[in-house]
């Protein structure tokens, strides 16, 4: 009875907590509204993706394709609309359809910069900080983000010296050269917090570039950051609707200039026996006969047999280029993501080049439950590049095989074609004739270079909000880089044009009859963790503070093996188990290094107004015997933002205006993998006849070498007028690096090779100015912004002076690193008597018609009345005067413009040899050669024109020294987005179509069909090309 009496209550109380939800849910219905609306921009065009948010709950929707919205709410609720590159707006839910307009916040994405270890809002930094963000990014279209970043930063320098596909190798410096060790001077470069290479990473998933410049910015990475630090960020998806993007982008690339060449056989061969009469060669043998000549000049245009051609349309071809990139992003429920695929095919200019990558990201991030949030970036990179070999024997995977095909391409004469008319190679007109190799035959009888590259770079990262301020954050990575190299060298045949007597055709063998194979994989790996722990508060609503401490680690080890064989059977064999092993040989090394960190840093500011900041690193390495391995690297600063003070706040005009100032220390780890140890190498030693396996040391140690340091004191002013339309920035600064690790400078005959030491002390100290300006007036929009960067390096500490005569360059204490060091050009001996009342030449050959030099000293330091060494002086122009770039947009309803200059001022280059220098290995004159000394007074600025090494014209001068200086509009872009009341028709959110160009235009006074954007201060005229691009595109999101 009393079960039934149970069951029964138990029935009916459930029936109760039914009845009572049904209420409940009632009730809840009569209080919650629909409500619908439309969400547009300024001009009336709908925002897609809109993001509407019921305050303080999780419920939202967003717009769809003509800025529709529906939710439903709360009666009374706040609602929130959030829109990327827009000002927030709220509104109360009230049941009525809303018509909400969203304005552009200019300021928005510029709030906030990424630093070492987090973020920082832009008006409150106090370090030197310049920062590039997606828009401005991909306005330029490349394959590599490097080449993008160029002229964009004052005070990052990077120098592009080839457009060889994949293999660009672009220079990258922050303020300039900071050492002259081993160590180098490129910057550190982190994505999304992790060292990796940036010419991995699709430019379309780049968000954002941010470059730390001085040492209150960079000194948070310590021994890492002595030459700054580039940090990349890339692409999150955000909540709100799923997306799918769509880049397209077909490009032709051909080179920048053109050298104008004597291309005229008859022409040729007439200056080169004038040539060779000049420098006293041997015309019987070397010159062309004047039968040769006259056939040439009768002969009737188009004869296969006598031909007048220009070889460099068929060494360097236009050359196209595709890139594709898709990208599905969004996010929900406080998970976001963002896929992104890419692929890029680039045919090389040069003939046989050519570079395949494909490339994935994926950025995930999801919060677990409000306190603890996970993440990971993962990027990956596939590439496949190939070129031609370098014909030579033994290992040539590291030789410069395309400049050696540009080289040769040079010395081909015009009197002869790639190919006989039965179809062989052909190398040459006549016997006895030299020229180098025939480069068609080279690129095109099998065999070249192949290498496939496989990367990733990995992270994971969890933060946790511990208490309300107080942060955590643990980050693991890995960095894997795997490349395979072969090289293929195939025996080549080509022949002379013109048959002997007997109607032979000469022939010539590159590569000694037999194929060659090398063999090489390379594999490094990089493992990173860190920590940090970051505590921010408020107090009394003035003091603001914000403390973080962490830890690091990282571990990278090196493998390399190879192997090379020679007699491969066939020129299409790729493998080394096909080949004899007669005559083979090995290759193989590795190593690893470690570095273990702690780090800090306390950020305050009083009310927005008064900035202070000091970080701290404390670094240990393997790289340094144990009791040099610790380092601390620290670093303060502090501003002022003296408009948020009384006396200002009133001015309208000013909007900021701020100070700043910092000082800080950093150290240099890349110094060689363990130079404080004693390291043998494996030799053979003959004892009575027998050979046995033994070790021998080759090189000295130091156990007690330590870090090198670089010291960096920056000051700048940040100021915004007019609301910000007009802003800029200027900086001052001064870096110094002291015990730069070098060899000892010892004599050449102790036989091994010198320990490493501390010893040497490298200055930088430079100015930096940005200025900007940016403004709307009704649909037209437009922006203009310029940066100027100069700055003057000097050799404070360096011991005895080198000089490199073949080079003609000098390091001495108090001049810039390795400043030029040469004879000094004076004009051109007129006749005979010039030469015999003037100084007496440095070549007994010296006639008329040939370089004059000045008399400047001899050994007492007063001339001599001779031209001897002591004649040399040194030169400007080994660093510029100044770099500068500028930016110009504008954009009118769908239609938008872009223009982007860069240019360098005061760089000079020694250019030498091919590609500039007459007849060099039978080399084409370029045609200013036509107006060449060829009388008294002919002329005073260009020599009678001679043949090869003719030591009199060929001496280091600054005749070859040419002005290096150029303005180039690196990009032009015109693009034109279809409105949106269009593309809601065919469910698009945005579709933009646009046409660009890169280098088109390039002002300079260098020599005539070079380019002068060069790495090197010394370099033949013979490189890879420069590209000039012009491409289409399409961009859409789905």
């Amino acid at each position: 009875m009393k079960q039934k009496e149970h069951k029964s209550r138990s029935l009916s109380w459930r029936i109760l907590l039914v009845l009572f939800s049904i209420s409940l849910s009632t009730l809840a219905q009569a209080q919650s509204i629909t409500v619908k609306g439309n969400v547009v921009d300024p001009n009336g065009e709908p925002l897609i993706g809109v993001t509407i948010t019921e305050h303080n709950t999780t419920n939202g929707a967003i717009t769809d394709i003509n800025g529709n919205f529906s939710i439903t709410c709360a009666k009374g609720a706040t609602l929130k609309f959030s829109y990327i590159g827009y000002k927030d707006v709220t509104k109360t839910a009230t049941g009525t359809n809303l018509k909400v307009v969203l304005t552009e916040d200019s300021q928005a994405l510029d709030e906030v910069v990424v630093v070492g270890y987090g973020t920082q809002k832009k008006v409150n930094l106090t370090g030197a900080v310049g920062s590039v963000d997606a828009a401005d990014l991909t306005k330029r279209v490349s394959p590599n983000a490097s080449s993008m970043l160029q002229g964009r930063v004052p005070g990052l320098q990077i120098v592009q010296n080839s457009a060889n596909p994949g293999a660009e190798q672009a220079a990258i410096q922050i303020r300039g050269q900071g050492t002259f060790s081993d160590a180098g001077s490129n910057p550190l470069v982190l994505i999304d917090g992790v060292e990796g290479d940036m010419n991995k990473v699709n430019p379309n998933m780049i968000e954002n570039i941010t470059v730390l410049k001085d040492a209150a910015s960079a000194s948070i990475y310590g021994s890492r950051a002595a030459n700054g630090v580039i940090l990349i960020t890339t692409k999150n998806g955000t909540e709100g609707r799923l997306n799918i993007d769509y880049n397209f982008n077909m490009a032709w690339q051909s080179p920048t200039t053109k050298q104008d060449r004597i291309t005229n056989s008859a022409e040729y061969m007439t200056l080169f026996n004038k040539a060779l009469t000049h420098t006293g060669g041997d015309i019987a043998k070397k010159g062309y006969k004047q039968e040769w000549i006259d056939a040439y000049k009768n002969a009737t245009p188009g004869d296969p047999m006598y031909p007048n051609h220009d070889w460099y349309g068929d060494i360097i071809k236009t050359a196209p280029m595709q890139q594709h990139f898709l990208s599905v992003n969004g996010g929900k429920n406080g998970t976001t993501y963002n896929f992104g695929l890419g692929y890029l095919n680039q045919d090389g200019m040069v003939i046989q080049t050519g570079y395949k990558r494909y490339d994935a990201q994926m950025n995930l991030k999801t919060n677990l439950g409000g306190r603890v949030t996970f993440g990971t970036n993962i990027n990956f990179s596939k590439s496949q590049r190939h070129s031609t070999s370098y014909t030579s024997s033994g290992n040539q995977i590291d030789n410069n095989e395309t400049e050696d095909l540009i080289l040769c391409m040079y010395t081909q004469g015009p009197y002869y074609t790639p190919y006989l008319p039965d179809g062989r190679f052909c190398t040459g007109g006549y016997s006895g004739r030299g020229h180098n190799k025939a480069p068609l035959a080279v690129a095109y009888s099998g065999g070249g270079k192949k290498f496939d590259e496989n990367y990733v770079l990995g992270s994971a990262f969890a933060k946790v909000k511990i208490i309300e301020g107080l942060d955590a954050e643990v980050k693991a990575s890995v960095r894997y880089n795997q490349v395979s190299s072969k090289c293929l060298t195939v025996s080549v045949k080509a022949y002379k044009l013109h048959p002997d007597e007997f109607g032979n055709h000469e022939e010539s063998t590159y590569n000694s009859d037999v194929n060659t194979l090398t063999v090489r994989q390379e594999v490094e790996t990089q493992y990173t963790l860190f920590g940090t722990l970051n505590y921010r508060k408020t107090f009394a609503d003035k003091h603001n503070l914000n403390v973080m401490l962490g830890y690091n680690q990282e571990n990278f080890k090196y493998d390399k093996v190879g192997g090379y064989r020679t007699g491969v059977p066939t020129n299409t064999h790729w493998e080394l188990d096909v080949v004899p092993t007669a005559g083979q040989t090995n290759e193989g090394s590795a190593y690893e290094w470690a570095i273990q960190s702690y780090f800090g840093r306390l950020n305050y500011d009083f009310m927005g107004k008064y900035l202070f900041e000091a970080s701290f690193r404390y670094d240990g390495t393997s790289r340094l015997a144990s009791g040099k391995r610790w380092g601390l690297f620290p670093s303060f600063s502090a501003g002022w933002r003296i408009s948020e003070e009384n006396f200002l706040k009133n001015v309208e005009w000013l909007s900021n205006l701020k100070v700043r100032g910092s000082w800080g220390q950093l150290g240099n780890q890349n110094i060689g993998n363990y130079p404080y140890q004693d390291v043998l190498n494996a030799t053979k030693y003959n004892f009575g006849g027998v050979v046995t396996q033994g070790l021998t040391q080759d090189a000295l140690s130091n156990p007690e070498i330590k870090w090198e340091t670089t010291t960096a004191v920056d000051f700048g002013v940040d100021f915004g007028l007019f609301n910000n339309k007009l802003f800029g920035s200027i900086d001052w600064y001064k870096k110094t690096t002291k015990d730069i690790l070098r060899e000892l400078q010892v004599p050449t005959h102790i036989g091994v090779s010198a320990p490493m030491v501390n010893d040497g002390t490298m200055e930088n100290k430079g100015w930096e100015f940005v200025l900007g300006h940016e403004n709307k007036i009704g649909d037209f929009s437009y922006s203009i912004s310029a940066n100027l960067e100069t700055y003057r390096n000097k050799l404070v500490k360096f011991g005895s002076r080198e000089i490199n005569s073949k080079n003609g360059t000098i390091k001495e204490e108090g001049l810039p690193w390795s400043s030029y060091y040469m004879y000094v050009f004076d004009g051109i001996y007129q006749n005979q008597a010039e030469i015999d009342n003037g100084p007496t030449p440095i070549s007994n050959l010296t006639q008329p018609g040939d370089m004059k030099y000045k008399d400047i000293s001899g050994p007492d330091g007063v001339p001599d009345g001779k031209i001897t060494p002591d004649d040399r002086v040194v030169v400007d122009g080994a660093f510029p005067k100044f770099n500068y770039g500028f930016t110009i947009n504008a954009a009118y309803k769908g239609f938008d413009l872009s223009l982007f200059f860069q240019g360098v001022q005061g760089k000079k280059v020694y250019v030498k040899e091919w590609g500039i220098a007459p007849f060099r290995q039978g080399s084409v004159p370029s045609v200013f050669w036509r107006d060449a000394w060829n009388g008294e007074g002919t002329s005073n600025t260009i020599p009678h024109i001679f043949n090869d090494n003719y030591a009199p014209n060929t001496q280091v001068s600054t005749w070859w020294l040419q002005n290096g200086s150029y303005l180039r509009m690196k990009n032009i872009q015109i693009g034109y987005t279809l409105p949106k009341t269009w593309l809601s028709k065919i469910h698009f959110q945005n579709v933009r179509v646009y046409f660009s160009g890169d280098n088109l235009l390039t002002f300079t006074d260098f020599f005539q069909g070079l380019d002068p954007e060069r790495t090197a201060q010394n370099s033949r005229g013979a490189i890879y090309p420069q590209a000039k691009v012009v491409s289409f595109g399409i961009k859409v999101t789905l």
